[in-house]
C-alpha cells in the first residue's frame, strides 16, 4: 500500500476502488440481478398474456433474487469499509502482541503506519486479510476475504475479536 492509498483510506474510511475489484468481487452481483430480471420478465409475460401460471413463480423469483442482490451488495460494501475505533494507547508493540496472541498469521507492520495479517481458511472462508491503519488516536480496521467475493460474517467476527482483545489489553496495562 502506498502513502497515497493510505491517505485516501484515512480520508474516506474505505478501500479505493480498483478495476480488479470489479472482476474479483462486484461481478458476483450480476448473477442474482440477472435471475431477478428473468423473474421480472416472467411476471410481465404472465400479466401481459394472462398466463396465471407465470405470475406466482415470477413474483417469487423476483422477490428472492432482489433480496439476494441486496444482501450481496451489502456484504461487498462492508468488505470495502473500515471500522473506526478509539484506542487511545494503541502502540505498535501492543497491536502486534494482540494479533499474534489471537493466532493470526503473517502479522506485518509497515512503516507508513498500518498492519496487515491473515487468517486461516475454514469450511466457509478461504481466509481473511485484516488491515489495521493508525489514524491519530483512532484505528481503522478492515477484514475482507482473500480470494472469494464474500463471507458469511467471518470478517465482522474478526474485527470484534481484535477490538475485544485490544480493549482488554488496555485495561491490563492501566
Amino acid at each position: 500500500m502506498t502513502k497515497n492509498e493510505l491517505a485516501k483510506i484515512k480520508a474516506s474510511g474505505r478501500w479505493p476502488v480498483k478495476l480488479s475489484d470489479f472482476y474479483r468481487h462486484y461481478f458476483f452481483v450480476v448473477l442474482p440481478l440477472g435471475c431477478a430480471a428473468v423473474g421480472a420478465i416472467e411476471l410481465y409475460s404472465g400479466f401481459k398474456f394472462h398466463h396465471n401460471d407465470l405470475k406466482v413463480p415470477g413474483t417469487i423469483q423476483l422477490i428472492i433474487f432482489v433480496i439476494l442482490s441486496i444482501l450481496v451488495v451489502k456484504r461487498l460494501y462492508q468488505n470495502q469499509v473500515f471500522e473506526k475505533h478509539q484506542v487511545p494507547d494503541a502502540s505498535v508493540e501492543n497491536i502486534k502482541h494482540v494479533l499474534k496472541s489471537l493466532g493470526f498469521q503473517n502479522v506485518r507492520h509497515h512503516k507508513p503506519g498500518y498492519f496487515v495479517c491473515t487468517t486461516r481458511g475454514s469450511w466457509f472462508s478461504w481466509g481473511e486479510e485484516i488491515t489495521i491503519v493508525f489514524d491519530d488516536n483512532d484505528i481503522l480496521i478492515n477484514s475482507r476475504p482473500n480470494n472469494q467475493p464474500i463471507t458469511i460474517q467471518r470478517d465482522r467476527k474478526n474485527i470484534k475479536i481484535i477490538m475485544t482483545a485490544l480493549r482488554s489489553s488496555e485495561k491490563a496495562v492501566a
